[in-house]
């Protein structure tokens, strides 16, 4: 997933592993993770033809490519500038392409992009957490939608890296997450890791309805923990009841809070 913050860090990670970023995530359990993910947005696409549409934190590209082959007109926008080059030659290989425009950018300064333009936002890979200020970010993507326009985002859930923390056994440190939320992303390369802000289901809402959204729906997204079971996803057949039994979970309120990331829907008020 695609994460970002200052140019020092975010961005220096992202230009180092774009060109392999793809490769990482190329297995049976992204499939299945990737296939729920379009599953869940394809309700909410818009109807008209060559409506205008964002991929925020669009990485590689992999999700502007199946809205390109939908039919939008799509902007790119990530913090990378290897990143944007990957997802520009991703999408150049498509028909279509012409529909295609890129801006390298952070998410908190949104300035290049038109006002009151785009039909649906998608940030995908939890980039609003990785600003530096995600309600700037949300309120900079809010400006670019229309009236009505929907933003699909992810978070990551909070209360999923309570075991992390218990793990490393120091209370204090657990204490300290719980109550801000911040957390970091761990390279090897210490002047690489950046803040990640998270957040609980009930921080995602608080938070989009603060700046103007209003919330049509909130998913956890995967309840169950298949990352860590990829043997399971290894027909297609298993991958497809794996899938039926989280969709029947994801929108259960109790089983939200196991996940490792939320998935929002929400429409500009």
């Amino acid at each position: 997933m695609s994460r970002r913050r200052s140019k020092s860090s975010v961005q220096r990670y992202h230009d180092r592993v774009a060109s392999r970023y793809d490769a990482s995530y190329d297995d049976a359990y992204w499939q299945w993770h990737d296939s729920l993910t379009w599953d869940h947005i394809k309700p909410h696409l818009p109807p008209e033809s060559h409506a205008c549409v964002l991929d925020l934190g669009c990485g590689t590209g992999k999700w502007a490519a199946r809205l390109l082959q939908a039919g939008y007109a799509v902007t790119c926008v990530d913090i990378s500038g290897a990143m944007v080059e990957q997802a520009r030659k991703k999408l150049g290989a498509l028909a279509g392409a012409e529909r295609a425009s890129f801006v390298q950018a952070d998410l908190v300064d949104l300035s290049e992009l038109p006002t009151d333009h785009f039909r649906l936002a998608l940030a995908l890979g939890d980039p609003i957490g990785c600003t530096s200020a995600p309600g700037r970010a949300l309120k900079e993507i809010r400006k670019r939608l229309v009236d009505g326009g929907v933003l699909i985002a992810t978070f990551d859930n909070r209360l999923s890296a309570v075991d992390y923390y218990l793990q490393q056994g120091d209370p204090r440190a657990l204490e300290a997450f719980l109550r801000t939320g911040k957390t970091r992303w761990l390279t090897k390369d210490k002047e690489e890791r950046f803040e990640i802000h998270t957040y609980t289901p009930l921080q995602v809402r608080k938070l989009l309805e603060s700046v103007g959204f209003e919330i049509v729906g909130l998913i956890g997204k995967t309840v169950l923990p298949m990352r860590h079971h990829r043997a399971l996803l290894d027909t297609s057949q298993r991958r497809r009841h794996w899938a039926k039994i989280e969709k029947s979970l994801c929108r259960d309120q109790a089983a939200i809070g196991r996940a490792s990331h939320l998935q929002v829907v929400a429409r500009v008020r």
